[in-house]
């Protein structure tokens, strides 16, 4: 059986399109766990509206406390042998929950990645978009963890994975109780605790894209932001992968992204602080890792950049790299 765990927050637009494609499965053996984090619109109602016309429906509401600790909530009351984490605004292929039982007993996998189709909601465009990719060599077979110990931490997104429930369970594979990137936690923790992972090369899920900005202004994020780098190294130090050498470079090819991406998009009053507490995480890996496992070029330089100049004459360092790079690449055209 699944568990398909759905949080809900102010999801009216998107709600009824989530469920039907559920309900209409052609596998029928699930339980639907859908989470009302504190909605203020009508969710709850269109949730209890489609409890009472189906048994599978499991449903209960909260005050508002963010995704990472409903989702623990949720995994708690979970029957199923396989658990699939779907938002609210997402909804599934008709086979989708089919195809994945039959690889999870093909292969008696810990994990499975599945590709998705991005549906972007401002022109309707809906493109393929081959997550397992990440792992092509692993299409057919089963693999561990050493198999992809270069690259174990390049697949960090929550809607491209389903996962055996007991093996989440076992291993106390939990979100982060933030409101913000909640899920780095339970990445790191399930990646280093599997001992087998399958890619399941269809598509499984149709993963919505908002033209809602992703800049965030709240001040806390970016402390959350630092917390989270030293979550996921402590997860690593206690595993009993800590001391290979090509795993902590995926692991610190990770964070690293994740501090860049993150910068690209915090609110320009946020910078200048931001900026600052890149530093001081950038400077506590050249101290206790060195920046050269990363080898990438660009994250290299822009890593070491940061460390040795103050906000304002990084800024122009970078904006001046950007233009020599532009320049070189029409000179060559």
């Amino acid at each position: 059986m699944f568990s398909i765990i759905t949080p809900v927050y102010n999801a009216q637009k998107y709600l009824d399109e989530c469920i039907k494609s559920v309900l209409a499965q052609s596998y029928k053996n699930f339980e639907f766990i859908l989470a009302d984090d504190g909605s203020n619109d009508s969710s709850l109602e269109i949730i209890k509206k489609y409890a009472i016309l189906d048994s599978r429906i499991k449903y209960f509401s909260k005050v508002n406390e963010g995704q990472g600790i409903i989702r623990n909530q949720s995994l708690k009351q979970a029957k199923g042998d396989y658990v699939l984490y779907l938002d609210c605004d997402d909804w599934l292929e008709d086979d989708a929950l089919l195809k994945l039982k039959e690889k999870f007993k093909k292969d008696d996998s810990d994990i499975v990645f599945f590709n998705v189709y991005k549906f972007f909601e401002e022109n309707k465009a809906k493109i393929e978009f081959r997550y397992i990719d990440i792992y092509s060599k692993f299409k057919q077979e089963p693999f561990c963890v050493l198999d992809i110990k270069d690259i174990l931490f390049s697949a960090n997104a929550l809607p491209y994975k389903a996962y055996k429930r007991n093996f989440l369970v076992e291993n106390n594979i939990k979100y982060s109780n933030t409101r913000f990137i909640e899920d780095s936690e339970f990445y790191f923790r399930s990646m280093l605790s599997a001992s087998k992972i399958s890619c399941l090369d269809e598509y499984i899920l149709n993963y919505r894209i908002h033209k809602n900005s992703t800049t965030f202004k709240q001040n806390k994020r970016i402390a959350t932001i630092k917390k989270t780098f030293f979550i996921c190294e402590k997860i690593l130090e206690e595993s009993k992968y800590k001391d290979i050498k090509e795993i902590k470079a995926s692991f610190l090819k990770n964070r690293i992204g994740q501090l860049f991406h993150y910068w690209r998009i915090v609110d320009k009053k946020y910078k200048k602080k931001y900026f600052y507490m890149m530093k001081k995480i950038f400077k506590y890996i050249k101290g206790k890792y060195s920046f050269e496992p990363l080898k990438d070029y660009f994250l290299l330089n822009k890593c070491k950049d940061c460390c040795l100049y103050p906000y304002e004459i990084y800024k122009f360092k970078r904006l001046a790299r950007l233009f020599f790079v532009s320049l070189k690449s029409y000179i060559e055209i």
